[in-house]
């Protein structure tokens, strides 16, 4: 949907072997002949009927066209060890999203069809913290959708369980972004109160000590009170380390997605957050390597409190901030498309933005939000591609803009003092029973 970006495997000198170059548009390939996955404004009323805009379709990545169904759900145990197929991209997927693909590299097609007809899972790995090598942490992806066509492999898969490489192991290089890699399978570990296994089990019965909401928890504190008073500690240590506790504390500083879905659940909110909220590439490489919920959700709600800034990747001028970020999709904020060229793009849907202007015409030309044009966005400074400005005179909104990832930078502006003030006024407080009668006050 663009020209390529200039770092990892996206750039690769290789071009498409079905592609020419004659039937390239503003990025996009156009067809000469009709296509069964294309259709008129008229004849698809989704794209034509005036109103709000149905964010189930960027879901449907209806661009690719139909793909057939592959059966089959695959988990692996925790800690098994296996040889796979692995995927090198600069592009991030953490479990329960959804990455697409267009493979139309001659060799790549090949190898990817031969694995998949064993075995419809494979790794995806990304880039280090400097873009220089393979990050030792992955995720597996379970392929749900595929479809060969014109040599073209499309495909959607859709993260599983994060894995690690297995140390000394060798990865064997195959062919563009495809390797044979060795990984382990990482454990997600149950989330549990610090209470649970602690109390007698008349006492457990008789008086509640967890709750999956917060809210729970000081409602029937009271109750917490008699499971609290054998520890030595005062109460906020442990109520520091409920899972529920951090999930309040994010979900209330979210308050502003207004219209997006966050799931309460502590897994799949720390793998909501990472995934939507505008981190930089180490921060996300962190809590990739992080092995519970509790801990991504304790530096999350830390990551949460700094004040940032999304500024060009090349020249650092500021383009908006995440107080403008909004969702255009019902997988997040922050999503995985991919152009005809194979390019995946992290892109993230913004109300505003500055510093910029638009190059070429609007297309409609395998949009990846049906029923918007789409026009290439670069930096007024050093002509960089930021992303695309989308736009239409039916739906609302009329006009946003789709920040691609590897065309911006998040720069943390102002580190904001208040946790620390918080920490250090919790840290001044004596240690006694007395304290463990008090209910915590949230920060």
């Amino acid at each position: 949907m663009s020209q390529p970006e200039q770092q990892g495997w996206d750039n690769d000198e290789d071009e498409p072997d079905n592609v020419p170059s004659a039937e390239i548009e503003n990025g996009h390939v156009t067809s000469n002949t009709e296509d069964e996955s294309e259709t008129s404004e008229e004849e698809n009323p989704t794209t034509s009927r005036e109103g709000d805009f149905d964010t189930d379709l960027p879901t449907i990545h209806k661009y690719l066209g139909k793909l057939d169904n592959v059966r089959g759900y695959t988990l692996y145990d925790d800690g098994q060890i296996i040889s796979i197929l692995a995927i090198y991209t600069t592009t991030m997927v953490f479990p329960g999203f959804t990455l697409p693909l267009v493979i139309n590299m001659y060799m790549e097609t090949s190898i990817l069809k031969e694995f998949l007809e064993k075995n419809n899972v494979f790794v995806l790995l990304c880039a280090n913290a400097t873009f220089n090598g393979i990050h030792n942490y992955g995720v597996t992806m379970e392929v749900f959708e595929t479809q060969e066509r014109y040599n073209v492999l499309n495909i959607k898969a859709r993260g599983r369980q994060r894995c690690k490489l297995v140390p000394n192991a060798e990865i064997r290089s195959l062919t563009g972004r495809l390797k044979r890699v060795t990984v382990q399978i990482l454990a997600e570990p149950k989330v549990l109160t610090p209470l649970c296994d602690t109390q007698l089990l008349s006492l457990k019965q008789r008086r509640l000590y967890s709750s999956r909401s917060y809210d729970d928890v000081e409602k029937n504190y009271k109750f917490r009170r008699y499971h609290l008073a054998q520890y030595p500690l005062t109460s906020w240590i442990y109520d520091k380390n409920e899972a529920s506790y951090y999930v309040k504390l994010i979900l209330d500083s979210l308050a502003h997605y207004v219209g997006e879905y966050i799931p309460e659940d502590p897994i799949k909110l720390s793998y909501w957050f990472v995934q939507n909220y505008q981190l930089s590439h180490e921060e996300r490489l962190h809590i990739l390597s992080l092995n519970s919920a509790l801990e991504r959700l304790k530096l999350e709600y830390k990551y949460l409190k700094l004040d940032r800034s999304m500024c060009c990747n090349s020249c650092g001028v500021h383009i908006t901030d995440p107080s403008k970020v909004f969702a255009m999709s019902k997988d997040g904020i922050q999503s995985n498309y991919v152009n005809p060229g194979g390019h995946v793009y992290e892109t993230v849907t913004v109300t505003s933005a500055q510093n910029f202007k638009l190059e070429g015409q609007p297309s409609k030309q395998f949009s990846w939000f049906p029923g918007y044009a789409w026009t290439i966005m670069q930096c007024n400074s050093c002509h960089n591609h930021l992303g695309w400005q989308f736009t239409s005179n039916t739906l609302r909104p009329r006009c946003f803009y789709g920040l691609a990832k590897v065309g911006y930078k998040v720069v943390i502006t102002n580190r904001s003092n208040s946790s620390d003030e918080f920490l250090e006024l919790i840290n001044s407080r004596t240690i006694s029973f007395s304290n463990d009668y008090i209910s915590i006050v949230p920060i």
